[in-house]
């Protein structure tokens, strides 16, 4: 039986998002329908829940603890070493960087090339320290690209951008969609009054980053405002100095990052979930708007047309007029809002995570008995 040797450290983290969500997917599979051909040793870091791990360990799966900081050396010298230590026999690093290149083969999860469109598709102000971070994931990622037997990416879309910018042929990479995030629990129905947002009012998750296009919602949401809007998310702080000093204010509340059941229940209250980002490898805070039931308003050009493709409403990301024009219609024309929702659902039901675990696995399975990746892999 093979062992796999698996980076989890996002997907034990107390709060999980994007790669989180899915590494712990991947660990929640190993845990309750685990594959009869491999054991499965995940390594985290310093960051990890022991709540959250001791909930997923089982017979198939133990978790290995490397207190190496910062992400650099626990990535490319903790991690390896590690690895030869408990007779790792294929190696899965499933946030874009993988080990030096070993003996172990290597499946590579590579879920886009973001940091290369920097400055070129969406302008960023990076600190120093940004900056030298950004060196350091470019090449490891190319690196681990190179070294790996078998890629595997979340889209269509980031397959063709993978292709293009790192000069890997596509028949090295097999497509394995993500899926909406199961609920957490009950939503918290008061989640929209504890964060003083008025109704009726859209959704949306925000960073300072600047792909992810906030500057746009500060548009949409000049007054006379369509509605209010409820924006959760990292750096919560600047993102109130960038509303007020936008005059916004009054329809705009903001909060950190908040806990599942909150997030639920004001997605769950909402009239729709917008999602302007200019570049995301797949989108999956889009799916799960859809499969929630809420009108979803998504940016065009990125792999959410793809993902989204007939379940939500594509815009142009840099006009706020046609974001403007559809939260008005949603608020005026229900049986439009309620079809929009009710394609958002068909469309997101397309995705599950047993589709993505049986994907991974069957890749896992190709290269242990190749030691390469065969171009006949079905993707997605």
């Amino acid at each position: 039986m093979l062992r796999v040797g698996l980076d989890a450290r996002y997907g034990v983290l107390t709060h999980r998002r994007g790669i989180g969500v899915y590494v712990h997917q991947l660990l929640t599979a190993w845990q309750t329908t685990p594959p009869d051909d491999f054991t499965c040793v995940a390594f985290v870091d310093g960051r990890a829940d022991p709540d959250v791990m001791r909930s997923l360990v089982g017979p198939r799966l133990t978790f290995v603890s490397l207190s190496a900081r910062p992400f650099a050396v626990w990535e490319q010298w903790a991690w390896p070493r590690a690895l030869r230590t408990h007779h790792c026999d294929l190696v899965h690093g499933t946030a874009n960087i993988g080990p030096p290149a070993g003996e172990r083969p290597l499946v590579l999860t590579l879920h886009d090339v973001i940091e290369w469109h920097r400055g070129e598709a969406f302008a960023d102000r990076l600190t120093p320290r940004h900056r030298m971070s950004r060196l350091y994931r470019m090449r490891a990622m190319a690196a681990s690209a190179r070294a790996a037997a078998a890629i595997i990416t979340v889209s269509e879309h980031a397959r063709r951008d993978i292709a293009a910018t790192l000069a890997i042929p596509p028949d090295r990479m097999a497509v394995v969609p993500l899926a909406a995030t199961p609920p957490g629990g009950a939503p918290d129905r008061s989640a929209a009054a504890q964060l003083g947002v008025e109704r009726p009012y859209a959704f949306a998750l925000g960073a300072q980053d600047a792909r992810k296009n906030v500057e746009l919602l500060w548009r949409v949401f000049a007054a006379p405002a369509p509605t209010s809007l409820a924006l959760v998310g990292f750096e919560p702080q600047a993102l109130r100095r960038a509303a007020v000093a936008a005059s916004h204010h009054p329809h705009v509340a903001v909060a950190g990052f908040v806990s599942d059941a909150i997030r639920q229940g004001l997605l769950a209250g909402s009239l729709a979930f917008l999602y302007p980002s200019l570049y995301e490898g797949f989108g999956l805070p889009a799916l799960d708007a859809m499969a929630a039931g809420v009108p979803t308003l998504v940016a065009k050009g990125t792999s959410t047309d793809e993902v989204t493709a007939g379940g939500a409403w594509p815009l142009d990301p840099h006009d706020p007029a046609p974001w403007r024009a559809a939260l008005d219609r949603l608020r005026n024309d229900p049986d439009w809002a309620a079809n929009l929702a009710a394609r958002g659902q068909r469309a997101a039901a397309q995705y599950t995570w047993p589709h993505t675990i049986e994907g991974t696995w069957a890749v896992y399975r190709q290269v242990a008995a190749a030691g390469a990746m065969p171009s006949d892999i079905p993707g997605g």
